[in-house]
């Protein structure tokens, strides 16, 4: 192990200590800890600032517009009664007892073309309301979606990750896209399974708060009947329409279509097309005064979604900082003097770098780039080295992940139970990964 290996891993366990035992602001911790790690990586008191200020800008410079908007989508829906009807519309048509395999299909195709956070944003006030109307935990159903988004991003192309993977690795999008679709489905099974075990009783305060504030029960007024029998497609409409469109950019090739390739290029970007989801969402708002309400809402998603922003933009600064730091690559050189991992060693690589960055990106992508150059020496093909490493990456989410400081905020989650729910669920997603790719190895592939 090397010193600044070493290092890393103190300052991670610190910054563990810190949020959970010692009840220190998780936006504090996590910037005390970036400027803490850079100084003792000798990146320079001042450098270390400003790698820390533009990985906290580069974070939010998309994510913090479209946060804001899809917080007024949510806002919306429960205004209008959308998130009551769709969440109704959802528990009739599939049951309560496969509400969490709804949820996990539902992330794995939304998540192919539409990034993590951005899919659980939109689909937040359905995630929510479902959880009442089912009387169930919004971590038994959040979760269950957060397994299905996941998988889809580090293993299906054309998310950006896989397609790096495939382009470093030189390996067939075809074919990895047909093994990985099998090892993915093995990952979000094993997530699923564990949100169905684990985590139906794991209530929140926050949970009393959401019985509280949405509307279950209608009362039969004339001012309700609209809340009562609005479109369950209308209402699908804010959400799903930033989808397709975000989706579309993955899957069509603008350029060949001229002055309407141009236009829908530009509604394909996530934020263009989350405003157009917002603007849809206020069209259906029935009241008199709607300019007001428009603004009424506007300011309470700005309210709602401050919190999220900066701890989210946090969470980014100190995973730049440690890809900034260069430790994945004295990672690598530790493991390539230890050639008895052979097969493991993808998964392994992948794995102690989202433990260290926090960034299934960075997992990915620094993966295959440190083992491209000994692609043809390692004893499994290269598309089974590509689903091993899509394994390792969901091995595990912790404090450092962007993604597990938009649950604690969003749902109101205390670190504690996100470690011992999401943070484990992200091991069980990796093992259960793991257990696809040697089944398939074992017949052939």
């Amino acid at each position: 192990m090397t010193l600044n290996f070493a290092i890393l891993i103190g300052f991670l366990l610190l910054l563990i200590l810190s949020v959970s035992k010692w009840k220190i602001h998780p936006f504090i911790a996590l910037l005390l800890v970036a400027l803490g790690l850079g100084i003792s990586m000798d990146l320079g008191g001042k450098e270390t600032v400003e790698i820390l200020l533009k990985g906290f800008s580069e974070t939010l410079r998309w994510i913090a517009v479209i946060i804001i908007l899809g917080a007024f989508i949510g806002e919306v829906l429960q205004e209008t009664g959308g998130a009551f009807r769709i969440s109704n519309g959802i528990v009739k048509r599939v049951g309560e007892k496969k509400l969490p395999w709804a949820m996990g299909f539902t992330g794995y195709i939304v998540s192919i073309p539409v990034f993590v956070d951005v899919a659980y944003i939109l689909l937040q006030p359905v995630t929510e309301s479902l959880a009442v109307k089912s009387k169930k935990p919004v971590l038994y159903i959040g979760l269950a979606l957060a397994a299905g988004l996941t998988v889809s991003h580090t293993l299906i192309p054309p998310t950006p990750g896989p397609l790096a993977v495939a382009s470093l690795l030189g390996i067939d999008i075809g074919r990895m896209l047909l093994v990985n679709l099998i090892v993915a489905a093995f990952a979000m099974i094993g997530g699923v399974l564990f949100v169905i075990y684990f985590v139906k009783n794991e209530w929140l305060e926050y949970d009393k708060e959401l019985a509280a504030e949405v509307k279950i029960e209608v009362p039969k007024t004339k001012e309700n009947i609209a809340f009562q029998q609005g479109s369950f497609l209308l209402d699908l409409l804010p959400i799903l329409i930033p989808i397709l469109l975000i989706g579309s950019g993955a899957f069509i090739e603008f350029e060949k279509m001229g002055v309407v390739g141009k236009a829908l290029n530009f509604m394909s970007l996530p934020l263009v097309a989350v405003f157009i989801g917002a603007f849809i969402a206020a069209f259906q708002l029935k009241s008199k005064d709607k300019r007001g309400t428009v603004n009424r809402l506007v300011e309470q998603a700005i309210l709602k979604s401050a919190l999220v922003i900066m701890i989210t933009g946090a969470g980014g600064a100190l995973g730049y900082v440690i890809k900034q730091s260069g430790i994945q690559n004295e990672i690598v050189e530790v493991f390539s003097a230890f050639p008895i991992l052979g097969i493991m060693l993808p998964f392994v690589v992948a794995s102690i770098l989202t433990i260290s960055t926090g960034s299934i990106t960075v997992s990915l992508v620094g993966t295959a780039s440190m083992l491209s150059p000994m692609i043809d020496s390692l004893p499994v093909s290269p598309e089974m080295t590509a689903a091993l490493i899509g394994c390792g990456a969901f091995c595990v989410f912790h404090a450092n992940s962007s993604f597990f400081w938009l649950l604690n905020r969003l749902h109101k989650v205390p670190p504690n139970v996100l470690y011992r729910t999401y943070t484990i669920q992200s091991l069980v997603m990796g093992i259960s990964g793991l257990i696809g790719v040697f089944l398939l190895m074992l017949f052939g592939f």
